[in-house]
């Protein structure tokens, strides 16, 4: 009994063993679990590429010497192995099956290669707040030496890419005893009190509407448009339009118009681009941008002056027309680091008998308006992780005579046949255009920008614009204002408030979560009974609610 159990035993291991040796040897048939697969498992099997021979536990048995207990094994081997064996043309066939299968699957669609993204400096540094806002609460102030209390709102709502923001003041005469609706009576009336409703971020989204107020507006390059505002008083606040379309980084539109006021064509501009070969695989010449620009003001809207008597501007019933070509490409672009050049030629055409009358008397017999070109280049870097950044602009200037670079800015608004005349005695000078813009963590925004001529009078004047926005800094002070200063012919001015200034400050003081107290700033224009501009000081201070949503 011992004998047989150790014959058996031994019988077992040998069996074993050589079942280990034959995978060794290259045997396809060695591993007998297909026994028990199913046909998918075997097919699935058998697409796998061996990558060597598979060792099992019988690699490191010992098989025994002995002669007569070899044979036998031996020949019990053989004959297990002839009995399992499956039938080999069954399997080739199921081969077959499965490589045919594969051989005739459909071959996935080709996807679109797509334009390679291109980077574009005119895009927003802070992208705006996806949350909203709302701040508002009682406020006094003084207009026209009248003191009027009252209630004003000012609420943001953001809902994806759609923001709008509102500016609803309530305000009650203690002299007269009465509402003031003064800001609604002419225009577009009650729509003033949306400051703006905005779809997508310019430069950054295929499609991009904002409608209401706008400001630090630069069309193309800035050689005839940039940081434009039309909103220069506080009482007769205008609703604008502004797009930007493209399509697939190739090909877009970019369109503005000043006031959608529908007694006149007001300031319209339009302006066609193109990126040719954004499709090559070059980095610097796929970002190549070609454009040119179409700008038009036929501005006869009434304006009301103060004594309930309107007027009209003189030197834009023929319509001054500006026309500009530009051309910008990246020539470095990295995580840390962005350079952009850019080129713009542009020529302004205001044609009137008045305008020629008036620089008839000055001595200029031949007058007619001027042309500029500008050369520039663009720094934007981004520091640890963007939570510093920082833009940079430099631009070389060269002017005619009766050209101003940048002619449509922020003081255009405020009293357009003043800007128009002024023409008549400037000189061609070249200058440089700068401008410097940052943010810290995304929290605090700061900027400023400056032209000024190689020589600074009153023929070639300067221009000085600052901007800075702070939002709940130390979750205490929120800090929002504007600047700009132009028709500068002696930097000593440059921070004085007069007729060739525009300022815009609210500063907030959070005193918990919901409840806030401040001040409102508001140094504007509006119109004269003569027919000209005054600028009026209001000093809002107020207390309220200040709720980020």
């Amino acid at each position: 009994m011992n004998i047989r159990a150790a014959i058996l035993f031994t019988f077992f291991f040998a069996g074993f063993a050589l079942s280990g040796f034959a995978q060794d040897t290259g045997d396809d048939y060695s591993d007998y679990s297909y026994l028990w697969e199913d046909d998918d498992d075997k097919k699935k099997k058998k697409r796998k590429k061996k990558k060597g021979s598979i060792k099992t536990q019988a690699d490191t048995l010992q098989v025994p010497t002995d002669s007569l207990l070899l044979d036998s094994l031996n020949q019990a081997s053989l004959t297990a192995a002839d009995t399992l064996l499956p039938d080999t043309t069954n399997i080739d066939a199921d081969s077959l099956e499965t490589d045919e299968a594969l051989a005739e699957e459909p071959k996935p669609k080709r996807e679109r290669v797509e334009r390679p993204p291109i980077s574009d400096f005119r895009e927003p540094m802070v992208l705006p707040n996806e949350d909203g806002s709302i701040n508002g609460g009682m406020t006094y102030t003084q207009i026209d030496g009248k003191d009027y209390v009252g209630l004003v709102l000012s609420p943001e709502f953001k809902f994806g890419k759609v923001g709008v923001g509102l500016n609803v003041p309530i305000l009650y005469g203690l002299d007269d005893k009465s509402i003031r609706t003064e800001i609604f009576e002419d225009g577009v009336g009650v729509a003033r009190l949306i400051r703006y409703v905005r779809y997508g971020v310019q430069k950054s989204d295929p499609v991009y509407v904002k409608a209401g107020e706008i400001s630090g507006l630069m069309l193309g390059y800035g050689g005839l448009i940039n940081n434009y505002t039309n909103t220069t008083s506080y009482e007769k606040r205008k609703v604008g339009i502004h797009a930007d379309f493209n399509y697939d980084r190739f090909i877009g539109l970019e369109l503005m118009y000043s006031d959608l006021n529908p007694q006149s064509l007001n300031l319209f501009a339009a302006r066609p681009y193109i990126r040719p070969l954004s499709s090559f695989p070059l980095k610097v010449i796929n970002t190549l941008e070609v454009g040119t620009s179409f700008i038009i003001d036929k501005d006869q809207t009434d304006i009301i002056t103060s004594d309930s008597t309107s007027t009209t501007y003189t030197f834009t019933k023929s319509g001054a027309k500006g026309f500009g070509v530009d051309m910008g490409l990246t020539l470095l672009s990295t995580p840390f680091i962005q350079i952009d050049m850019f080129a713009s030629y542009s020529k302004l055409n205001i044609k009137s008998d008045t305008l020629t009358q008036l620089a008839n008397a000055f001595g200029e017999t031949d007058f007619k308006t001027g042309s500029g070109m500008s050369v520039g280049m663009n720094f934007r870097m981004h520091f640890i992780a963007d939570v510093f950044s920082t833009d940079i602009r430099i631009e070389r200037l060269n002017n005619s005579d009766h050209y101003i670079p940048q002619f449509f800015n922020a003081t255009y608004e405020i009293n357009k046949d003043a800007r128009i005349a002024s023409l008549i005695g400037t000189e061609g000078k070249s200058g440089i255009y700068g401008s410097l813009r940052g943010h810290v963590m995304k929290k605090v925004s700061l900027g400023g920008s400056l032209m000024i001529p190689d020589d600074i009078s009153a023929a070639s004047p300067a221009f000085v614009e600052l901007s800075a926005d702070m939002e709940r800094l130390a979750n205490k002070f929120s800090f929002h204002g504007s600047y700009v200063k132009g028709d500068l012919d002696d930097l000593g001015d440059a921070f004085s408030f007069d007729e060739r200034s525009l300022a815009k400050m609210r500063f907030i003081y959070h005193m918990n979560k919901f409840l806030a107290t401040g001040v409102d700033y508001y140094w504007l224009f509006t119109p004269t009974a003569e027919g000209g501009y005054e600028a009026t000081k209001y000093v809002m201070p107020y207390f309220g609610v200040s709720i980020a949503l």
